[in-house]
């Protein structure tokens, strides 16, 4: 059995591995973890033409899934799905709803907080116009972004005007603006089958993930059962969120923002696991694998999660390393400084810059939540101070 898996995710290798399936790797970047793994690369994993064109010239491949790891393959995965006639949601328009921000965000009714949304049209942009129904301050971003990738707060007419001489497009549909929401990121991990949530786990970022640009480290911790109660909360909000949506069986990754009044709004949700290190950090905190169960759903079979209700030993949480052009760090001066479970900050020659400005990767554990995030200061801090 041969799953096409749309972009690499090591997590996918070991999962398959597990299952005794066959990998083929449709991929727009090469990564030294495909060595050896079968693949075809593409200019473009969200153009669904190319995409198919590459899975229907790779000879002797009896397509059994498709799963993916990313956001932008989403509807490329959803036409295989459709073309091959595999198990998984074949549904183009709902999977739109997924992937278009202001699509998903007019599919929710008005008991689901969110930003306002509008699509952004590259003529004649009228910052006054946009913040008389925004607010002064509003967020572009593309409608079907990923990874807060060109992702910029706007304050005035003339920063609207840089950020489309740096951003530019010319389709009405390619970019929206987006109300500003005050608030603490969080976001919901799991399992969606047969309508209703059969595994979910909360974590929160250490900053909105869209201040990284102006150098806000990006990192990650679970929450812990001294925050049960906004766990709780979030996974409801999640399950309301994706039955409105009509989602499919998927593994899913929801963000939202927690008000200073407490109440929660919708930031965006995807039918895919997270980026980044959250599925390894959430196995190695909750014993769930969420690139095992992506494949489950994918082949038609009831994924395997553990029980819910069970409280961790210990949390686990990641923090992206950025390279200081003020500090000569190495490995050993994060090993020296901090009580790592796990790092890689390789030499400035064997840079591969990733997304966030990723140069390598720490993950630490501790008791509580409370302490993982302190932690994960102290290492941001001591990664980017001069």
């Amino acid at each position: 059995m041969t799953v096409v898996c749309l972009g690499y995710r090591a997590g996918f290798v070991e999962a398959a591995r597990r299952r005794g399936l066959d990998l083929h790797f449709v991929v727009d970047k090469l990564k030294p973890g495909l060595s050896g793994l079968s693949y075809t690369r593409v200019a473009d994993l969200a153009d669904g033409e190319e995409v198919l064109r590459a899975v229907t010239e790779h000879p002797g491949t009896d397509v059994s899934a498709v799963v993916t790891g990313h956001e932008h393959p989403m509807f490329a995965a959803t036409v295989l799905r459709s073309v091959f006639g595999l198990p998984g949601d074949t549904d183009l328009a709902r999977c739109l709803k997924f992937r278009d921000k202001r699509i998903q965000k007019r599919a929710v009714s008005p008991r689901i907080p969110t930003a306002e949304c509008v699509y952004l049209r590259p003529t004649d942009p009228d910052y006054a116009a946009l913040a008389e129904r925004l607010g002064a301050t509003f967020v572009v971003k593309p409608a079907d972004g990923f990874g807060s990738q060109a992702t910029e707060p706007v304050r005035s007419q003339e920063e609207l005007d840089d950020y489309l001489r740096r951003h530019p497009f010319v389709s009405h549909v390619r970019a929206v603006a987006e109300s500003f929401v005050e608030g603490h990121e969080i976001h919901v991990d799991g399992v969606w089958r047969d309508g209703r949530l059969v595994w979910a786990a909360a974590s929160s970022y250490l900053a909105p993930l869209m201040g990284w640009t102006q150098g806000g480290a990006v990192a990650d911790a679970p929450l812990g059962p001294a925050e049960s109660e906004l766990s709780d909360r979030a996974s409801r909000f999640a399950s309301d969120v994706l039955r409105e949506l009509d989602a499919p069986d998927t593994v899913f990754h929801l963000e939202a923002f927690v008000r200073p009044d407490g109440e929660l709004v919708l930031g965006e949700v995807g039918a895919r696991p997270a980026g980044a290190l959250t599925p390894e950090v959430l196995r190695m905190t909750h014993g769930i694998d969420l690139y095992g169960a992506t494949l489950d759903v994918a082949l038609g079979r009831a994924p395997e999660v553990p029980e819910q209700g069970s409280e961790p030993t210990d949390l686990f949480g990641w923090i992206y390393l950025v390279r200081n052009p003020d500090r000569d760090l190495s490995e050993q001066s994060f090993r020296d400084r901090f009580d790592l479970f796990e790092v890689d900050y390789p030499a400035p020659e064997n840079d591969r810059v990733g997304i966030y400005g990723r140069c390598g990767h720490a993950i630490v554990k501790a008791a509580t939540h409370k302490e993982l995030v302190q932690e994960l200061r102290a290492i941001a801090d001591f990664n980017r101070s001069a």
